[in-house]
């Protein structure tokens, strides 16, 4: 079995590593390593010092520190079993030394009075001398037999445990190093990969919101969905068909961004977080279905589609009249204005009278705006929100997401902005330069 020291010592080497280069890496001391590895422990601080070492130099080393510990514990009181059994030897040892000395002397002086009888005394002598060594081996025996159980006492439990079981399982490795046949691991990776199959079949035929088309990249493009609510993460160019029972909507993301550029049932709107698309889908003037942005990450976003019961619509404010439809025929009916200067003219060569101005939103829409001399307010308005403005001389007003709002300005709709685009606008009555009692109602950028 390998030694504290050694299993250090490979690992640093298998690594590349000097004992100079593991100091700076561990900022223990060259010596103390080198001692480590040599199984030098008394030339160490402590045992508290050697096991932080160990747990040290096995993160550095990609080592089991608890392992190594339970090793290096095993190795100690081994340590100190051999030594203990020293001490009783040497116990036992020095006795039977002085016995065997007395025996030498009481051998020499028959010599010495019995020189007749040399040869027979000296082989005596030599026949005494192997009974005391005898002696002494079986002693020996004997005390070590004794000894052995205090000493192996002092060994924990678990760590005679994990030392019977280690060798154990080494002894297992050596003897039954089996290989298995090849047709064996080909039969059960088969059958694995027949579990996986079918598991996947199985989901993929119960799963309502199936992916219908996938792109190059891998990344889902198309969903159909059929539950009232969902909650989905899309990027541009993902496709949803939301189809709770009642309605319909086909959403293309078209853009992820701060805002969302998207196309739900042919109409582009813009999305941004906090500010939900609320719109009726089925035409019969109440609002019936709702987007919301949860959350935005780069180019990936997570959003809710839910189709609102009854006690959730909104009236959409057009009677019977489809919303969408609505705004979406009327918001480019003012391409025929005329523009002079970047002033757009809305009504010509008339009298004057008060500024009518009605503001209808499509999706979510910032609006803040003056009229006349008047302080500023300011208002948010939701999909199918209305807002009308009267004014005698002048109206200033801020839109943000400018193209989702429907605008009509003394019954003419004009178009005052893109999706997405915050707009400055001022309508007001300027005299007609060809007739000083007629008037003429512009609209101009505000600056």
């Amino acid at each position: 079995m390998e030694t504290i020291g050694e299993i250090l010592k490979n690992a640093r080497e298998k690594k590349g590593l000097t004992i100079e280069k593991l100091e700076e890496k561990t900022r223990i001391v060259a010596r103390y390593i080198k001692a480590l590895e040599d199984d030098e422990f008394d030339k160490l601080p402590g045992e508290i010092y050697i096991k932080g070492f160990i747990r040290n130099l096995s993160d550095k080393l990609s080592l089991d520190s608890k392992l190594l510990l339970e090793r290096y514990n095993l190795q100690i009181n081994e340590n100190k079993f051999e030594q203990e059994l020293y001490k009783n030897d040497n116990k036992i040892v020095k006795p039977i030394k002085r016995e065997i000395r007395a025996r030498k002397k009481e051998k020499t002086s028959k010599e010495n009075t019995n020189n007749v009888n040399n040869e027979n005394q000296i082989s005596n002598s030599e026949e005494t001398e192997k009974e005391v060594k005898m002696l002494a081996i079986s002693n020996i025996n004997e005390e070590f037999n004794k000894a052995k159980p205090k000493i192996r006492s002092n060994i924990s439990n678990p760590e005679s445990d994990l030392l019977t079981a280690t060798r154990r399982d080494l002894d297992r490795l050596k003897n039954s190093r089996k290989k298995i046949p090849v047709v064996t691991i080909i039969i059960i990776l088969a059958i694995l990969v027949l579990i996986a199959v079918g598991i996947f079949l199985i989901v993929n035929r119960n799963n309502n919101n199936r992916v219908s088309r996938i792109n190059d990249n891998g990344n889902e493009i198309v969903k159909n969905i059929n539950n009232s609510k969902s909650i989905q993460d899309v990027r541009a160019g993902n496709i949803i068909n939301f189809k709770p029972m009642g309605i319909s909507a086909s959403i293309e993301f078209n853009r992820i961004g701060n805002v969302i550029d998207l196309n739900i049932n042919g109409r582009d709107l813009s999305l941004s977080k906090g500010n939900p698309i609320i719109m009726d889908l089925s035409g019969n003037g109440i609002n019936d279905f709702k987007i919301t942005v949860l959350d935005i990450y780069d180019d990936l976003a997570k959003v809710e589609m839910e189709r609102l019961e009854e006690n959730q619509m909104v009236n959409a404010g057009f009677g019977s009249n489809n919303v969408g439809s609505n705004i979406q025929s009327e918001i480019f009916s003012n391409a025929n204005l005329q523009v002079i200067d970047g002033e757009t003219y809305i009504l010509q060569n008339i009298e004057k009278s008060n500024i009518n101005i009605e503001i209808t939103a499509r999706g979510f829409v910032y609006l803040r705006y003056f009229i006349d001399s008047g302080a500023p307010s300011t208002q948010n308005l939701l999909s199918g929100n209305t807002v009308n403005l009267e004014a005698s001389d002048v109206i200033m007003f801020t839109i943000g997401n400018a193209g989702e709002v429907a605008v009509r300005v003394n019954g003419i709709i004009v178009k005052v902005g893109e999706a997405g685009e915050t707009i400055n606008k001022t309508i007001k009555w300027i005299r007609d330069l060809n007739d000083s009692t007629k008037y003429n109602l512009i609209m101009s950028d505000t600056r």
